[in-house]
């Protein structure tokens, strides 16, 4: 897990300062060293996080052909490096490294654009050809790892984070206004388009060919999804789900350090802990719960104490919270405004004193079917989508009709033919939602605090397993209760001997940002009073009505949104 930026110029050749600034502004992401490439007018930066062969692993990776060099920077991990190895020591290749990322450069070097397909992880990566003079970038087919990037008339300059681009004077700090909607109804940017003008992000499984600064071919390699098998006996998936998914967190579990787990208590990290348990590989779990919000913790430390994993629970309270805002709207540079992420942050804060890598369980919503929305009628869907979005009942609020219609999803990128409805609404998250808001917060927070995060139920072959599972396997109903959803994941459970989390009533874990807000009223007020964008946006009795009404849903999440959106704009446009 690292830090990457990188510069294909125009005209001109690559000055080695323009990437060691480049890289500074990322130290966060790789505080255990440096690396600049340049080759006329090519250039890339490194900053590592060191995660796997820690004596031989430093980039960028480079190698000399015959008439120029070639070199590589990667972020994240590559799961199936072993094989990848195993076969370029069969053609001949010799490696100079352990590292997973190696694979990356010469991969890329002997096949070029069908190299991307042989790759299996979670992976931001750009190849630097000097023989061709070609710059390769690209994501992984999930877009669990970011990567962002300008076109500007004095060429392509790309990071791991946007506000390196900005810093660094390949954009200017201009917010994109175009994009408001969509934050605020959804809390997320849609699209390759971010809070910065001239700044897009690389949607999932997107690839770059990069000469002389300019783009001159793009295309994506999407999840390998499939429609849904029309029958599967529960003990054959139960079986093949334990044997998966194993395979999957022993692949994920590739690492020379530390490594922990984000318990909720959930059905999703419950399931990674026992599986972990079952490899007897030691654990060490990490708990949030409210100071004032009851017993959240309570499931996550008995599943804990069931295993023998060590287990800390961190509690969270207002005080917390307050810290944290500012420093969310700083590390989120591509803002979201899912108010999940502040107990994130402190756990963040607390689990890196013990492990550098953390297992976590987002995807596994998507994958298994576990949002109410999936066991919806489609009038129920219809009813949820036409009203669907925090600032649809007070738009009224919103000068010159800012907020006067519901942003467009984007689309699925992939056919949907032979999808059930199901699929079709798991197709919309995982295109969407997954990539948008829950991956970029996991990314940004882990990161900001030198950790990498990791995500098992995205493993490229237990996600294809998953997604083509009968639907009858992922909602089911029990005697006499209403359709569940994860019914596979929630029958594997049972049979661990877990009935009461696997069918007990869901405590959820939601931040009361309402009641937070409302304890410091008059400094909301003055956030959004000093904020050119928000006293643009908002009308003049705006603040009034929606700070009146903090113990509404909507209202509060809104209040939320629009705070983190001024203090935003105060941290990466002043």
């Amino acid at each position: 897990m690292c830090g990457i930026a990188g510069i294909s110029l125009t005209k001109g050749m690559v000055q080695p300062t323009l990437l060691q600034g480049m890289a500074k502004r990322m130290v966060h992401r790789g505080p255990d060293g440096e690396g600049i490439f340049t080759f006329l007018n090519m250039g890339l930066a490194h900053r590592r996080l060191a995660i796997l062969d820690l004596a031989g692993g430093q980039q960028p990776l480079r190698t000399e052909s015959d008439t120029a060099p070639v070199a590589a920077v990667v972020n994240g991990e590559i799961y199936n490096y072993k094989i990848l190895q195993a076969g370029l020591r069969d053609d001949g290749v010799a490696l100079a490294t352990h590292s997973d990322s190696e694979p990356v450069l010469h991969l890329v070097m002997r096949e070029g654009e069908a190299a991307w397909e042989k790759l299996s992880g979670m992976y931001a990566a750009a190849v630097a050809d000097g023989r061709s003079g070609t710059l390769w970038l690209g994501v992984d087919p999930f877009g669990i790892k970011p990567l962002y990037y300008a076109e500007t008339p004095k060429g392509l300059a790309f990071a791991s984070e946007p506000q390196v681009l900005v810093q660094s004077g390949w954009v200017r700090a201009e917010v994109n206004r175009e994009v408001l909607p969509s934050l605020l109804n959804r809390h997320f940017c849609a699209g390759d388009a971010t809070l910065f003008t001239g700044v897009k992000k690389m949607l999932p499984g997107e690839r770059l060919c990069v000469k002389d600064g300019r783009i001159i071919k793009r295309w994506r390699q999407l999840p390998r999804l499939a429609p849904a098998l029309p029958s599967m006996d529960l003990d054959s998936a139960l079986a093949a789900f334990e044997t998966r998914f194993t395979a999957a967190i022993e692949r994920h579990l590739q690492s020379d350090v530390p490594y922990g787990v984000l318990l909720s208590g959930g059905l999703d990290s419950s399931t990674i802990v026992l599986t972990m348990a079952k490899l007897g590989v030691p654990i060490h779990a990490y708990t949030a719960r409210f100071a004032k919000a009851g017993d959240e913790d309570t499931a996550a430390a008995q599943l804990a104490a069931s295993v023998g994993a060590k287990h800390t629970t961190v509690t969270y309270d207002a005080d917390d919270f307050w810290q944290a805002l500012p420093k969310l709207a700083m590390y989120m540079d591509d803002l979201t405004t899912d108010y999940s992420s502040l107990p994130l942050l402190k756990l963040m804060e607390r689990a890196r004193q013990d492990v550098t890598i953390l297992l976590s369980g987002e995807g596994g919503d998507e994958l298994l079917a576990g949002y109410r929305g999936y066991r919806q009628s489609p009038l129920q869907a219809w009813w949820k989508g036409l009203r669907k979005g925090d600032a649809v009942p007070f738009r009224g609020l919103f000068r010159n009709g800012a907020m006067a219609s519901a942003p467009k999803d984007g689309g699925v990128p992939w056919n949907m033919r032979g999808f059930s409805r199901l699929q079709r609404r798991q197709s919309a998250d995982l295109a969407q939602w997954l990539p948008q808001d829950l991956l970029l917060r996991l990314d940004r927070i882990s990161m900001a605090h030198s950790i990498e995060g990791r995500v098992p139920f995205l493993d490229d072959d237990f996600a294809a397993w998953a997604f083509a599972l009968p639907d009858t396997l992922k909602v089911g109903t029990p005697d006499g209760g209403k359709p569940m959803g994860k019914w596979l994941l929630r029958q594997w459970l049972a049979r661990q001997g877990h009935s009461d989390l696997a069918f007990g009533k869901k405590k959820g874990f939601s931040v009361p940002v309402g009641d937070y807000l409302a304890l410091r009223r008059d400094e909301v007020a003055a956030i959004w009073a000093e904020s050119p964008l928000l006293q643009e946006l908002l009308k003049p009795k705006a603040a009034d009505v929606l700070l009146g009404r903090l113990g509404h849903a909507k209202a509060a999440n809104l209040a939320f949104s629009l705070t983190l959106l001024g203090l935003w704009e105060r941290g990466h446009l002043s």
